[in-house]
């Protein structure tokens, strides 16, 4: 059974003094941190129910010099009894010292995780950064907890200000497998403390109840590249979570047109002996997968997000490159009439080659599609202005700071900015040789607006429990009936 452990942090609120006497008092200066008691119940009732440690660490007040804490907070727990910890050999607690103020906590600490392990540190703000540590193991990771205090800063201040706008009240939840894996999440709650995780809303003391789901963004899907291990785990959250709608980004790989490998023959010749220079295969292949999530979807929406490497396709048609290539130019002029009509090629080109199921959408890049003010028709290969490249920094501010994005392959949190990883095998070859943050990892986003990005670690997303078992019952019911088909 897994060690399951729910991390989060207290902001002092005093300054501690000793006076002619030698007795410590507190010295007040401005507002206090006092506990979230509908938080505290709620994480409380959480831990209750997953047999989970609530683990809170010491955080300073406006400045170092506030230690002390508010007796609401001491009433509960002693955050100063809390040091660094190890939960396995790859995850640990730090006692890494950032100031509260900070607006980005991963900012200079990012190589502590690269020589380390992934690293949990206390921090009023939610951060979720993937570091690359190694040619082929899995990225460490840098996450900070939020707090389940309220805010304590200098607000007449600039930098206060912006720190009291961007508090964020949660925890993390670890979930320690064995020596080697672990599963991890941030459990973000709103003001009121109400928070959610894997579709279970917590509110204080009371019981806990189902949470609906809106909408789930997968990991980039690279029909041709995927890891079925990560496949099989989207499969699984989609079964479990339920969503209304879900979100696909990147389905279309383009191996068999790729314009980087054009001029690699010797790599075009391997491609073609695996049987993956066919447009026409290809696109089947991608008809094949949407039928499949669009069943495991049901009558939920799903929307395919325009990609990047929906791009390759047209820059194939437009390249003439398919007049030399006698196996792909039947396809090609009929995508290509296709194109000049003004139709999306992709969608075009996976009707034409197997069909599309009626739940599914394809969308265009002027699309926009917002469910609780998150933008989620964005792919983020477009930049600002016509940057050829977007950050998570420029996403925040081209989304309305809202949003759940893919195309870096690297999962992040920013504040309300969410990045999904992939669902490709790790390596490939054009990645062979270099560190890599890559990671299977999708996004969740519930009803009232609470996003939780979900990692999936060697194909494992959750322990194993009663909703688990119950959710893997329905993909292998889901699996049965397809095979009968």
């Amino acid at each position: 059974m897994a060690e399951k452990y729910i991390i989060t942090a207290a902001q002092a609120s005093y300054w501690p003094k000793t006076d002619r006497n030698g007795d410590i008092q507190a010295i007040q200066r401005g507002p206090v941190a006092k506990l979230h008691q509908e938080l505290w119940g709620g994480l409380e009732t959480y831990a209750a129910r997953n047999d989970a440690e609530i683990i809170v660490l010491p955080l300073p007040g406006k400045d170092l010099r506030e230690t002390m804490y508010h007796d609401s907070v001491l009433a509960v727990t002693n955050p100063a009894e809390q040091g660094p910890r190890k939960l396995n050999r790859n995850i640990a607690i730090s006692d890494m010292k950032v100031p509260p103020q900070n607006i980005d906590p991963t900012t200079g600490r990012m190589r502590f995780a690269q020589h380390d392990r992934t690293l949990v540190f206390p921090h009023t703000k939610q951060r979720f950064k993937a570091i690359p540590s190694s040619n082929s193991e899995l990225p460490k990771l840098l996450i900070t907890t939020g707090a389940i205090t309220t805010p304590n800063y200098h607000e007449t201040n600039s930098r206060g200000d912006v720190a009291r706008r961007d508090h964020i009240y949660g925890a993390v939840m670890v979930e320690v497998i064995d020596d080697v894996y672990y599963n991890v999440r941030h459990l973000r709650a709103q003001k009121n403390g109400k928070f959610v995780d894997l579709g279970e809303v917590y509110h204080g003391a009371r019981a806990p109840k189902r949470a609906r789901t809106d909408s789930l963004v997968l990991g980039d899907l690279h029909i041709g590249d995927t890891d079925p291990k990560a496949y099989h785990a989207a499969i699984e959250q989609i079964a479990y979570l339920k969503p209304r709608n879900v979100f696909l980004h990147d389905v279309f790989n383009g191996h068999s047109i790729n314009p980087h490998e054009k001029r690699k023959m010797m790599r075009r010749a391997g491609e073609w002996k695996k049987g993956r220079m066919s447009l026409e295969e290809e696109l089947k292949d991608v008809s094949k997968v949407l039928k499949e999530l669009g069943r495991a979807a049901g009558r939920s929406n799903v929307y395919v997000v325009r990609s990047n490497h929906d791009e390759f396709l047209d820059r194939y048609l437009d390249s003439g490159d398919w007049v030399k290539e006698p196996w792909n130019t039947e396809i090609a002029l009929e995508l290509g009439a296709a194109q000049a009509r003004g139709e999306n090629t992709l969608e075009y080109g996976v009707q034409r080659m197997g069909g599309i199921p009626k739940n599914i959408r394809f969308l265009e890049l002027t699309d926009d599609v917002k469910h609780w003010g998150y933008q989620l028709a964005s792919h983020g290969h477009k930049g600002n202005s016509g940057a050829r490249y977007a950050s998570a920094n420029s996403r925040e501010t081209a989304h309305g700071g809202k949003s759940i994005t893919g195309h870096s392959h690297t999962p992040e949190v920013l504040r309300d900015t969410y990045v999904v990883g992939t669902m490709t095998d790790l390596v490939l070859p054009y990645t062979e040789g270099g560190a890599s943050s890559w990671m299977h990892a999708n996004a969740a986003l519930y009803d009232g607006g609470l996003v939780q990005m979900l990692p999936v670690i060697n194909g494992k997303w959750k322990a194993e429990g009663k909703w688990a078992k119950k959710g893997k019952r329905r993909v292998e019911k889901g699996h049965q009936k397809r095979k009968k088909k």
